[in-house]
């Protein structure tokens, strides 16, 4: 409704000198005071969705000194005559309107009130305006110190130094500090002893396994598909892509960069592709009945949505369905936003498949990783040592590579299963059915290793050449050209999933038969064929096809490389790659269509409801412009997301960092940096960090340094009875605060010895209660069944822990992690009797207790020694005398109550895999067990202090 004056202006002056009779000291800032109070109580109808035509506009300058027939919402000639300022005072019919569940506080209407008197002046929301230093204060403390002052304030003592080891391991590794590391750092009197101690925690690989996790929930990273059949689904090479990623100090700009548009990165390595599997974690599904345009749309509203969340920090749900009413997204750019992940070439339903592609061969865990970067330089180095080589000979290349591109197949059968080593199956129809989905990947996988399948295909060549055919199969695995076997060009091991072999092939038409045995772990059923000359014939330049397909025509017998004196070398590094590519497997990945879909605005988010002309992708204009140069496409919205003027990633980024290191973001509300979100409780400490993440050239262990060793995060974390800041807001004290879920388990699995190093992998799974899988799945989905893991991938880190989106492991949900169904920026801590319960009664928690007691009695000679061991562990330091007396009666109680119930005593020692010492005293080992569990459950090792 239109504003119209109810009251003389000599009434509405006296209101507002009521209102803004006493002095102050400073004027109204519109973008921290007033904004937010009009985006939470009157945009809502007066804002950027505003429905009425001619109805005032309170999100903008214009829109609110307009003439409204003779008056002004906000007059700046005369700002007592404003009629905003009648209406927020109007005892009887005011605004926001009395049916209104949102009304002006009387602080809020004062604030509104001078803001008015004082000119009535609109500037943009702090978030969008690009960050600038502070000239006069550097560093953290600075800031923090300055806060600190005006409250007549300063810091906190500084926090002991084992308490500070402790904090710092666990924020950065999520481990204490091992007891010789510990030790160490306690005997050095050297001023930088702390400094030293932080780097070396930095250099850790355990820092990037810590660091990972945080960012796995806030992609919503899982094992599983996420909806109905909540199958399998082949994507945890992405997991360790990102904890490498934090370990090799990827440069953030380059992280964003490879998750959004890898793929797209002109000749990408694997690990650039593997990263593009971010684009592929939103939840799918394949339920009968779906209608593939709605989940089309549905998976680019989930992408678009999440890149808001994780790099934007705001929420741009509203927009798909309606401009949005409280941040300036209007929904045009939103679909504009959307159409950059409206092209990607998948299916929009999953087929339930475990490779719903497309999908890259990548290593299975960070040894494998390991091995082939070492593979990539020494391939690097000789494609460097061979490009004078081959650069007289590119016209002769083309030639070659022209000539062979016309090969055909066809007629590809497979067999059902037989024993792993029966013959191939005659020429029966019966014994053979289409093989649908190849060449290529299947969505079903190879039998038992004791099983087999058979695949037979035509293949016609115009010319003799060589093709590279790779199948899956473990060893036994055998294949035959025209019935004349071909040896494989590397031995078979036991690890083995596929296989890369040399068919020669004379000019003609040939059968080709491939025996697939079944290798010990879960394999789909491939078989491709490679021609790297084809990539030649294409980009007719030999830069520009892959190190591999380069690699493939320098090893080629019969390419006209084959005199050169690389060609030897090139065969042997093949032949390594080959075996090492033996154990890869699949990961989603990211590519785009060559014909893009059109993207329309869907009216109410409706995928049947399109309208309005085709949308080119594009960006959200109150963020900055897209570069001119950048093309279109994903890799285009990287570099605007990355670019040094955008106002809201490196804000974003560096508050993510600083919640991760002191438990709470200098903006509370991670995932809403807009209007709605809550002001920085530093706003000019946000910034300089957000600049100096740019200066550093993205470094994110520069910016932990910069964290971890400030006088801010050192000061002890003892509550202050001269501060009223039960938040800590002021940054007057230490962080402290409950540790995660994985950082729960994982402590007690590295105190108790049983924590296996192992890196990467697929998921593990621990113990959990039987049936939670089968009750919650569907009776058709690979994932009804929980078969729990033995020996060493039991005691696998959490991170490692396999991600059931519609069941997470449940000691996992109890301690408030996602079910990464959805991003999510920023855990719950909350605090519940049954948290003690699972803590003290779940099977591994009891394992890790009396294997942990089975150190301390191996460890120390009597009841002093031991409890010392366990503190130090668990707390780096001794335990106070009240401890002490708790821990040592606790011990005589429970010494007793096992000394007549051996039974009670070997029940509990029986908890779990782990073998238990038999030559400990029973009596012993579980009075100490129960101590044991009793210190790991408690504050002094579950809280970081």
């Amino acid at each position: 409704m239109k504003f119209k004056t109810r009251r003389s202006i000599l009434l509405v002056t006296l209101a507002v000198s009521g209102a803004s009779g006493r002095l102050h000291a400073t004027e109204v800032d519109f973008a921290r005071q007033i904004l937010p109070i009009l985006s939470n109580k009157c945009f809502v109808c007066h804002g950027p969705d505003a429905k009425k035509k001619g109805i005032l506009r309170l999100d903008s300058y214009q829109g609110a000194t307009r003439d409204l027939g003779g008056y002004r919402a906000i007059d700046t000639t005369h700002p007592a005559k404003s009629e905003m300022l009648a209406r927020i005072h109007d005892a009887l019919d005011p605004m926001p309107p009395q049916t209104s569940q949102k009304k002006l506080s009387d602080h809020e209407r004062e604030l509104i009130s001078r803001w008015i008197m004082e000119g009535g002046h609109y500037a943009k929301h702090w978030a969008f305006i690009p960050p600038r230093k502070h000239p006069m204060k550097m560093g953290i403390d600075a800031f923090v110190l300055a806060k600190l002052e005006e409250k007549q304030l300063t810091f906190a003592p500084e926090a002991g130094r084992a308490t500070l080891a402790r904090r710092a391991a666990l924020v950065l590794t999520g481990l204490p500090p091992e007891p010789e590391q510990l030790s160490t750092f306690l005997a050095d009197k050297r001023k930088d002893a702390y400094e030293r101690l932080v780097d070396q925690l930095l250099s850790n690989p355990r820092l990037g396994e810590h660091q990972a996790r945080y960012w796995l929930d806030a992609v919503r990273y899982g094992d599983t598909h996420g909806l109905h059949l909540d199958n399998r689904r082949g994507i945890y090479p992405y997991r360790d892509w990102v904890v490498r990623a934090f370990n090799d100090n990827l440069p953030l700009d380059e992280f964003i960069t490879w998750q959004l548009a890898g793929d797209l990165i002109p000749g990408a390595s694997l690990a650039q592709q593997v990263a593009s599997g971010f684009v592929r974690m939103n939840p799918t599904t394949s339920e009968g009945g779906a209608i593939p345009e709605e989940f089309q749309a549905k998976n680019s509203f989930d992408r678009t949505e999440n890149l808001g969340t994780v790099f934007l920090g705001m929420s741009l749900t509203c927009a798909r369905c309606h401009t949005h009413k409280y941040d300036p997204i209007p929904q045009t750019e939103y679909y504009r936003l959307l159409a950059f992940f409206n092209n990607t070439e998948e299916s929009a339903l999953d087929g339930n498949s475990y490779t719903y592609g497309p999908v890259i061969k990548a290593p299975e865990d960070q040894s494998a990783w390991n091995q082939w970067s070492a593979l990539e330089s020494e391939m690097d180095t000789l494609l460097s040592g061979a490009a004078t080589q081959v650069e007289g000979r590119i016209p002769r290349l083309i030639a070659h590579a022209q000539e062979r591109t016309d090969w055909k197949t066809g007629e590809w059968r497979i067999s059902k299963a037989v024993s792993a080593d029966a013959p191939p199956p005659d020429n029966e129809k019966k014994q053979w059915d289409k093989a649908g989905g190849l060449p290529g990947i299947r969505k079903n996988h190879l039998p038992a290793s004791d099983k087999a399948v058979w695949l037979s295909f035509e293949i016609d060549v115009p010319v003799d050449q060589v093709l590279w055919l790779v199948y899956s199969g473990g060893p036994g695995s055998e294949v035959t050209v025209d019935d004349t076997p071909v040896p494989p060009e590397t031995e078979a091991w036991p690890r083995q999933q596929t296989s890369r072999i040399e068919l020669i092939l004379p000019k003609g038409s040939h059968r080709v038969q491939v025996k697939m045995v079944g290798p010990k772990r879960r394999t789909p059923v491939e078989a491709q064929l490679e021609n790297p000359w084809q990539a030649m014939a294409g980009t007719k330049d030999w830069n520009l096809c892959s190190r591999q397909d380069r690699l493939w025509m320098l090893a080629d017998p019969r390419g006209p490389l084959g005199h050169l004196l690389l060609h030897r070398q090139a065969r042997i590094l093949a032949q390594r790659i080959a075996r090492a590519t033996s154990t890869f497997t699949t990961s989603l990945v990211a590519r785009d269509r060559k014909e893009p879909r059109t993207t329309r605005v869907l009216q109410r988010g409706e995928y049947q409801l399109p309208t309005g002309d085709p949308l080119t992708p594009g960006i959200l204009t109150i963020l900055g412009q897209f570069p001119q140069d950048a093309p279109r496409n994903r890799l285009g919205l990287a570099r605007w997301l990355t670019a040094r003027e955008h106002p809201l990633v490196a804000r974003v980024l560096v508050n993510q960092i600083w919640q991760r290191t002191f438990g709470e973001g200098l903006v509370r509300t991670p995932e809403d940096f807009g209007l709605q979100g809550q002001q920085p409780t530093h706003p000019e400490l946000l910034d300089w960090l957000a600049v100096e993440l740019h200066d550093s050239e993205w470094d994110m262990k520069h910016m932990l340094r910069l964290m971890v060793t400030s006088k801010t995060f050192r000061q002890s974390s003892a509550w202050r009875g001269d501060v009223n800041d039960p938040e800590n807001r002021l940054l007057a004290r230490g962080p402290s605060h409950r540790l995660d879920a994985e950082v729960l388990r994982d402590m007690g699995l590295w105190a108790s010895g049983l924590l296996d190093p192992h890196m990467g992998g697929e998921g593990v799974k621990p113990y959990q209660p039987a049936g939670m899988w089968m009750a919650m799945a569907h009776p058709a989905s690979n994932t009804k069944r929980y078969v729990r893991d033995t020996g060493q991938r039991l005691y696998r880190r959490s991170l490692y822990v396999y991600w059931k989106r519609t069941s997470p492991h449940p000691m996992m949900t109890l301690f408030d992690a996602p079910s990464r169904e959805a991003s999510c920026v920023k855990r719950s801590r909350t605090n519940t009797t049954l948290q003690s319960l699972g803590m003290l009664n779940e099977t591994q928690r009891l394992e890790m207790a009396r294997m942990l007691a089975e150190r301390l009695m191996r460890a120390g000679s009597n009841d002093s020694e031991r409890l010392n061991q366990l503190f130090m562990l668990l707390t780096c330091r001794t335990p106070s005398q009240r401890e002490r007396a708790a821990c040592t009666q606790l011990l005589q109680t429970l010494r007793t109550r096992y000394a007549d119930a051996q039974g009670d005593a070997l029940a509990l020692l029986s908890s779990g895999d782990a073998k238990r010492d038999e030559t400990l005293n029973p009596t012993e080992h579980a009075a100490w067990s129960q101590v044991a569990s009793t210190v790991l459950a408690s504050d002094a090792a579950i809280l970081l202090y």
